[in-house]
């Protein structure tokens, strides 16, 4: 069963890991250089987690060799087994986790080359070797010994799913491929002949799965024989197994078995009128949908009341159980939920507040609510009257993860605690206990899991204000202001304030002078209850996501970059900001899934998929075929605001603004810009603006040429130039290069001119064996985050935001790149998991979840109390160069 949210743009995925507040120096040694962990998937018997280090550490059963020690032994149900006597899993030199998948008796791992290595139980083929010989059981069957699965000519993975036999990959193309058993038609092949259990039957023989013309996968899930897809369309589609009305058609007939039966005849799932889906879960037998408007629908089996809806009824095997008939979970009055996962019996929800509520099957207290009472299967169980499970004082919950009869929690203090069934160790307390079946077991009482300490993360016991600070979830940097998305979700702003964009209701700008920093510095008041989900910041203005979808932006308007129908700032007075602050209409029932800002304008990806735009339009970047303003006078915003045409059938999954053009990657990892072209950042080859004249739109718009059987995976977009991780981690980039910000050790322009795209475009050199994670674009410089949490930047350097003590431009000359760009010095011990650009300024989260920015500081956006420079001078970088402080916790 698949235990992973599948998540549109990586790199804002930022694990929070915040440490508990009320630390004391007796015990706190061991927590503070513990391990954290990034993500969680349980198995039927077994648990894995990610760790903040990309490995992977698995306990719990091991019959099969599931855990990947090359033994059989079960780990975590002994004294002395967890902590650091558990080793980290090998999966190959160099190579780390990006995800983790575990099914019943085998595991896989998406790597960080976009690789996928899986092992255990392999009698249906579903390890993808070619035989059925279990992996992982036996000395020396791991890490390079173990062969990475051949997905097909130059494909990569972007998430791996696993059901009892089978195994499916959301490629990087966008399609799907399945392999292992195929009983029921889980593979989705119209047949069910296994595959993958025999030579010649992987890689570019391996079929994709028919999932409709023109339709792509954001998300692929497994159950235990079906499988189940979110479409690009937003729309559902399950196939295999149907005994229990699992597929939601309506009958119990197997689907993907027999010919014909998938493609367009595969009739996408009835959600309801109006309703699609952005998130998708499978169980055993049943499966669940986290709708558009947050509420929660299952189908399929039901003896245990694991759909929520207080009977013991099967639905979605029956004429007229689906679709509006269909009852949505109620969670609680005023309760959404932001992530669901279906175990195999009983089903969990995250809630909008962190908290988590489970139903279902309980006999070994998986429900956590200290006893085994079933919950959701009569009526009055659910709603208010069930109670969020007690996960210990001042714990709430990043993600929920369930197996055969045992739950896990990944904290906000990115520690694990699990509960329920414990035979074999599952629940890694080092016995065979159940925990949650009884009384006095949940909450404090249960002890979070230990997965070893690092010497490397030691941190003076006295030094507490270290301890307590702030850490950091997301940063957004502007032209001369920073952004902030604190680990409690609030948002803190600083730097340049000219127009109200630090949105504190005064002008004044802040983190230039002493005492304006840490608990002095303001969170930015986004209405009563309300917090941030993402920050974007442009020129003058920023907006937030709030955490029921919304959209509030402050700052310049003079463009109507706002959207609220005027050109009149907001954050520069009293009184504007917080309840008396307007979210933008973004449209009836439509909420944004990612936000965008540049110098005039704002952009929007919403939850179907669609992109709206308004703000300044006069080289066309608003995509509507003209060059007029949008959302600066009333009447324009809302349903009367079409989205962009992004051509037949396309949506989004990523959206880029930059000084007048926009981009947006399309959902068949394709990429499509429009608005102004004068340097070739389009990379159509011209300097022609597009979208400013009627017809050039839609199917019109032509898709830039990454290159022969490339596609894209990121976008990034400076003033005017653009950049792209492309599907095998290699980075190009086009338009202005005046500065070297295209890092081609040139200065010469890409994508202004014929037979410069495509193949002809050279890819970015990062360095020997050197890949990108992440790509950020400032003004005129460009930064990757790579492969090995190292960052290297290139371009313009007059403020030293290159991060090399100096200001001397890198890319613009022969051998300033590759081996010869030296990456960026963070301090001892350090590495980075996230960057933001601003014009001639750096950001970076670290991997300890502070914050450090480097080069103009002249309206103190580098948040040091003063406005001087850092980084354009030797001995300003590394471990002289301060964290930024906003703030201590308890």
């Amino acid at each position: 069963m698949n235990r992973f949210i599948f998540s549109f743009f990586v790199f804002f995925g930022i694990v929070d890991s915040s440490f508990a507040g009320g630390i004391v120096p007796t015990g706190a040694w061991s927590q503070l250089n513990s391990f954290k962990v990034k993500q969680i998937a349980t198995g039927q018997f077994h648990t894995c987690a990610i760790l903040d280090d990309s490995n992977v550490k698995c306990w719990g059963a091991n019959a099969d060799g599931q855990l990947g020690q090359g033994h059989i032994n079960a780990l975590g149900d002994g004294v002395g087994e967890m902590g650091n006597s558990l080793a980290a899993i090998s999966l190959g030199t160099g190579r780390k986790a990006l995800q983790i998948s575990a099914a019943y008796y085998h595991t896989c791992a998406l790597l960080d080359n976009g690789t996928v290595k899986c092992w255990g139980n392999n009698g249906g083929g579903q390890l993808g070797q070619g035989h059925t010989n279990k992996l992982g059981d036996g000395a020396g069957e791991m890490g390079d010994s173990l062969p990475a699965i051949n997905l097909g000519t130059g494909r990569t993975a972007l998430q791996i799913a696993t059901g009892y036999t089978h195994t499916c990959a959301l490629l990087d193309n966008a399609a799907v491929k399945c392999w292992g058993d195929n009983t029921y038609g889980q593979l989705g092949q119209g047949h069910t002949n296994k595959l993958g259990d025999g030579a010649g039957e992987m890689g570019d023989s391996l079929p994709v799965v028919n999932l409709g013309t023109g339709r792509t996968a954001l998300q692929i899930v497994t159950g235990s024989y079906f499988t189940c897809a979110l479409l690009d369309n937003a729309t559902v589609k399950c196939w295999g197994d149907n005994f229990y009305g699992q597929l939601g058609q309506g009958h119990a007939n197997a689907l993907g078995d027999g010919a014909g039966e998938m493609g367009d005849s595969l009739a996408a799932i009835n959600l309801g009128t109006g309703r699609t889906a952005v998130q998708i879960t499978a169980g055993e037998s049943h499966a669940c949908a986290l709708l558009d408007n947050s509420t929660v629908k299952c189908w399929g089996y039901n003896f245990y009341g694991q759909l929520g809806v207080g009977v013991t009824t099967t639905l979605g095997d029956g004429a007229g159980e689906m679709g509006d008939s269909l009852s949505a979970v109620s969670l609680g009055t005023g309760r959404s939920a932001v992530q669901i996962i279906a175990a195999a019996n009983h089903t969990c929800a995250l809630l909008d507040n962190s908290a988590v509520k489970c139903w279902g099957r309980n006999d070994f207290g998986q429900l956590g609510q200290g006893h085994t009472n079933r919950l959701g299967d009569g009526a009055g169980e659910m709603g208010d009257s069930l109670a969020a499970i007690n996960l210990g004082t001042g714990k709430t919950a990043l993600q929920v993860a369930g197996g055969s009869a045992h739950t896990c929690a990944l904290l906000n203090n990115s520690m694990v605690k699990c509960w329920g069934y414990n035979n074999n160790g599952q629940l890694g307390q080092g016995n065979t206990n159940s925990l949650g079946d009884a009384g006095g077991e949940m909450g404090d009482a249960l002890s979070v899991i230990k997965l070893g300490t690092s010497p490397s993360r030691l941190i003076k016991v006295q030094d507490l204000d270290l301890i307590r600070s702030r850490r950091f979830k997301q940063i957004a940097t502007g032209d001369s202001h920073t952004c902030a998305i604190l680990e409690n979700s609030q948002v803190k702003c600083w730097g340049n304030n000219s127009y109200g964009q630090l949105g504190l209701g005064h002008t004044n700008n802040l983190g230039d002078a002493a005492g304006e920093m840490a608990n002095s510095l303001p969170a930015v008041d986004l209405g009563t209850g309300r917090t941030a989900v993402q920050i974007s910041a442009g020129v003058y203005h920023t907006c937030a996501i709030l955490d029921n979808g919304t959209v509030k932006c402050w700052g310049n308007n003079n463009a109507g970059q706002l959207g609220q129908g005027h050109t009149n700032k907001l954050g520069d007075g009293a009184g504007e900001m917080g309840d008396s602050l307007p979210a933008i209409d973004l449209g009836t029932g439509r909420t944004a899934l990612q936000i965008s800002t540049s110098y005039k304008n704002t952009c929007a990806l919403l939850d179907n998929g669609t992109v709206k735009c308004w703000g300044d339009g006069l080289s066309g970047q608003l995509g509507k075929g003209n060059t007029s303003n949008l959302g600066d006078v009333p009447g324009q915003m809302g349903d009367s605001l079409a989205a962009i045409n992004l051509g037949t059938g396309r949506t989004a999954r990523q959206i880029v603004s930059a000084f007048n053009h926009m981009c947006a990657l399309l959902d068949n990892a394709s990429v499509k810009c429009w608005g102004g072209n004068g340097v070739g950042q389009l990379g159509q080859g011209t300097t022609a603006n597009l979208g400013d004249g009627a017809g050039e739109m839609g199917d019109s718009l032509p898709v830039v040429n990454l290159g022969t059987g490339r596609t894209a995976v990121q976008l990034t977009a400076g003033s005017d130039h653009t950049c792209a991780i492309l599907d095998n981690s290699t980075v190009k980039c086009w338009g202005n290069n005046n500065l070297g910000q295209l890092g081609q050790g040139t200065t010469a322009n890409l994508g202004d001119g014929a037979g410069e795209m495509g193949d002809s475009l050279p890819v970015v050199n990062l360095g020997t064996g050197r890949t990108a994670v992440q790509i950020a674009a400032g003004n005129s410089h460009t930064c990757a985050l790579l492969d090995n949490s190292t960052v290297k930047c290139w371009g313009y350097n007059g403020s030293g935001q290159l991060g090399q003590g100096t200001t001397a431009n890198l890319g613009d000359g022969a051998g300033e790149m590759g081996d010869s760009l030296a990456a960026i010095n963070l301090g001892t011990g350090r590495t980075a998991v996230q960057m933001a650009l601003g014009d001639s300024h750096t950001c970076a989260i670290l991997d300890n979840s502070t914050m450090k920015c480097w080069g103009f500081n002249f309206y103190g956006q580098l948040g040091q109390g003063n406005t001087s420079g850092l980084g354009d001078s030797a001995g300003e970088m590394g471990d002289a160069l301060p964290a930024i402080q906003l703030g201590t916790g308890k």
